[in-house]
Order: C-alpha cells, then structure tokens, then sequence
C-alpha cells in the first residue's frame, strides 16, 4: 500500500514536468531562425569594447553598428571609421576594434569561427574553410577533411555543396547530414 502511494505521488510530479518538457519541444523548426526571416544577421563584437559578444542588428549595417552597439571603451574617431571597412555586415561578420598605443582606432571586419557559425546556425562557407574547419563537420575526420579541401584545389579552387557528394568517403547518407551546415535554414510561412 505504501508503495502504491509513493508511486502516484511521483507520478503526479514527473507527469507535470514531462508535459511542461514536452510543450518546449513542439515548437516549429524554424523557430531557432527567426533573426534569418526578418531582415537581421547576427555579428560577432570584440576587441576594446565592453561588451563583445554577439549581436543581431539589421541588414545592411555597417561595422560602426555593431561596435556602438557594443559600447566602445573610448569614443570612436570619425576621421578612422570613414577610411575602414566599407560595405554591409553579412551574417557570420566578425568586427573587432583595436586601440593603438598612439591612440588610432583600428576596426578590422571577417568572419566568425566555423564552430561559432555552426553553434549559431549561421551557414558556413565551403570555399574558405580550411582542413581543420571540415573535421568539425559531424562524420568528418581528418582524412576525408584532407580529401575534401584536396578536391576542391584539383577543381580550380572552387567547390559547390553539391560537389561533396563526389569527393571519396562521402556517401548519401554522410552528405545529407552535412548539406544542412552550407544552406540557410528553410523558413515555412
């Protein structure tokens, strides 16, 4: 009898809580992606600012965005931001800006680690990324990273996500699950 209690009294907590768990887990996909459907691209801060980190600001912006949104530690030159880094941010950007000893303010823009784009969801882009980049991709190792970044030298320097299917050790399986890392997220409406 005491046993039967103790088990309807667990019961009624762990059922509360697998539903609460469970109601998180029904949401759409997409979800995670929301900041990809809705004009903003999601930019990496660091350097002499002081709050580096990752901030979501709208398409088209400049660096300077990004490093005010950041909160620079000195105010920044006008003189410096007009001569550095024109152009919009893209999504996986990396802005860091530098103070000199004599005091110049240096922004310099690139872009994200492949772990840090994959942690966001950021695409990755298969003609920059190096050896060391492709064996972070679930399924590959050194070896097939080596033969990747090699079939891509052979084949004028350029690779499509397409193209991985042909490289040796990559089969149909192997290249679905690593296709996804190269595309943006499909949004349902």
């Amino acid at each position: 009898m005491r046993r039967a209690a103790m088990v309807v009294c667990a019961a009624l907590v762990v059922i509360p809580v697998v539903m609460k768990s469970r109601m998180v887990q029904d949401l759409p996909d997409h979800a995670v992606f929301h900041v990809l459907s809705s004009g903003r691209v999601s930019v990496k801060v660091s350097g002499d600012v002081k709050h580096p980190g990752v901030y979501v600001v709208p398409v088209n912006s400049l660096a300077v965005v990004a490093i005010n949104m950041a909160e620079p530690l000195h105010p920044l030159d006008q003189h410096n931001i007009n001569s550095i880094a024109s152009g919009p941010l893209l999504n996986g950007s990396a802005v860091s800006l530098a103070v000199q000893p004599d005091g110049t303010q240096r922004m310099t823009v690139g872009q994200m680690m492949v772990s840090e784009r994959m942690v966001l969801g950021i695409p990755l882009d298969i003609t920059t990324m190096t050896e060391a980049d492709f064996d972070r991709l679930p399924g590959i190792g050194p070896a097939l990273a080596k033969r990747i970044v090699e079939y891509r030298q052979n084949n004028g320097g350029f690779l499509r996500v397409e193209d991985l299917a042909a490289v040796e050790g990559i089969g149909e399986k192997k290249y679905q699950k690593i296709q996804a890392y190269f595309q943006p997220p499909k949004i349902e409406r």
